[in-house]
């Protein structure tokens, strides 16, 4: 979801399959490479757009990346209108509200699931449906409908996604969350025609008062099995809403994940794993923007914490890694009313030391006398865990950040790391989900041995891929 994204409101746009990429002579089986060029590409959403007449029936987008950087020259635009794709757009389907990417066939090819919670299903009203869209030389190329395993027990099918390989057998498996107090965890392999293997339930702990929150997928143990994280919602005995996680740890083929044994987590509204301390162990990132930021001042700026990870799973307790509100030595700025610190997390190398950086959305910070323009905090990875030194503050109005912090940008929306010009450090890319009135767009910042810079950085809104600025949350869950 990746991390799991914080949404936006509502929108409009239009659009058809887009300029297709220059094939590549063999898939390079990379992550996230949805034309096999070798290169890590970049898949977003603009879930309320508007398709001509139907609001909020939104599409995705896959931006193509290159030695240079993400390239909008090469890019592919997908709804539930394309050619190929199963269904219909219609209004409030939310196509994209949720994204994961995997090769789920098998073919070196990285696919994309795209969840679509506010579909009807026949007479099922928000029953919600997921499709994987297939890579191929070409990029993002026609897509197959997910069967729903208990279409009655719940609405909103596809609300969170992730994908890893949580039983070890070599394929990717796909977490589907819905509006009840489970997760769906579909198993590979998945084809064309619309097979998968066999389908287990993860229940929570307690009962999911808005069902689940975030999911996402990450090798906490080493153990050469995804593990997943989630966090939901629960009611106290005082009836106040309160913010729950559990991990459950990749196990063998027969079981999937091992649901047998819930680890208990913080809770949070996003999630990201990956090796801060460079040990060999995924840390698990929990952002909560429901939480007091400064104890001492009651103020809900919101918090993260990092659990460390280990051959037993994730160390949690009294003392995890890290607990990091903007009052905490090194972070940048101050723990303010409302700031959002956390809405958005994302974890990989961008300097190329072998730590992960942590990067950090704060998408309701103020700049000035502007209001909620939004920033994006990276911290540093080191050995002894996450690192103030040398953390950098990204906003709008940062030297060589494109654009101008202004009201209600919400720039930090969502976040995220990965590396897509294959120098070994990790890129990062940041959605402003209500740029433009609400329209959304998208920054990209190349590393380099510093971590991340401000040398060359672009951005993008839904022009740059054919379609309409219009309303609509474009760049919502980044991913690939």
């Amino acid at each position: 979801m990746r991390t799991h994204a914080l949404f936006l409101t509502t929108a409009l746009a239009a659009g058809l399959l887009a300029a297709a990429p220059t094939a590549a002579a063999a898939p390079s089986g990379l992550s996230g490479d949805f034309n096999g060029d070798g290169h890590r590409d970049l898949a977003l959403a603009a879930p309320y757009a508007a398709l001509p007449g139907k609001g909020m029936s939104g599409y995705a987008a896959v931006v193509y990346g290159t030695s240079a950087g993400i390239s909008t020259a090469k890019r592919t635009v997908v709804h539930q209108d394309s050619t190929g794709v199963p269904g219909s757009a219609e209004a409030e389907d939310t196509f994209g509200a949720a994204l994961a990417v995997d090769d789920f066939n098998g073919d070196g090819y990285a696919d994309l699931a795209a969840g679509a919670p506010g579909e009807d299903v026949g007479s099922d009203g928000d029953g919600g449906s997921v499709t994987i869209l297939w890579g191929s030389a070409t990029g993002l190329r026609g897509g197959t409908t997910v069967k729903d395993p208990a279409a009655s027990a719940h609405d909103e099918f596809g609300r969170v996604l992730t994908a890893g390989d949580f039983d070890g057998d070599g394929r990717a498996d796909l977490a589907v969350g819905a509006s009840g107090s489970f997760v769906y965890v579909i198993k590979g392999g998945f084809t064309k025609a619309g097979a998968t293997g066999a389908v287990q339930k993860v229940g929570l702990p307690q009962k999911a008062k808005y069902g689940i929150d975030a999911v996402e997928a990450g090798e906490i143990n080493a153990d050469k099995r995804s593990d997943l994280v989630i966090t939901y919602r629960t009611t106290t005995s005082e009836g106040k809403d309160w913010s729950k996680g559990v991990a459950y740890l990749g196990s063998s083929a027969a079981k999937g994940v091992d649901a047998a044994t819930p680890r208990p987590l913080d809770g949070g509204t996003s999630i990201a794993i990956g090796d801060i301390n460079g040990d060999g162990y995924g840390e698990v990132a929990l952002g909560n923007t429901f939480e007091k930021g400064d104890e001492h001042s009651g103020s809900l700026g919101g918090k993260v914490v990092v659990i460390r990870g280990s051959e037993g799973g994730p160390v949690n307790g009294d003392i995890p890694m890290a607990r990091l509100t903007q009052s905490s030595p090194g972070v940048p700025g101050a723990d303010e009313e409302r700031d959002g610190f956390g809405g958005s997390l994302s974890i990989a190398d961008t300097n190329g030391d072998g730590y992960g950086e942590l990067a950090i959305g704060v998408v309701f910070e103020d700049s000035g006398e502007d209001e909620d323009t939004g920033s994006v905090v990276v911290m540093r990875g080191s050995a002894a865990g996450v690192s103030g030194t040398g953390a950098k503050n990204l906003t709008q109005s940062t030297s060589g950040v494109p654009g101008a912090a202004e009201d209600m940008d919400y720039f930090g929306s969502d976040v995220h790391l990965s590396d897509v010009t294959r120098d070994g450090r990790a890129d990062l890319a940041v959605t402003a989900g209500f740029e433009n009135e609400g329209a959304g767009a998208v920054w990209t910042l190349r590393s380099t041995t510093a971590g991340v810079s401000t040398t060359g950085a672009k951005s993008f809104g839904p022009s740059a891929v054919g379609m309409p600025t219009k309303y609509g949350a474009f760049g919502a869950n980044l991913a690939n």
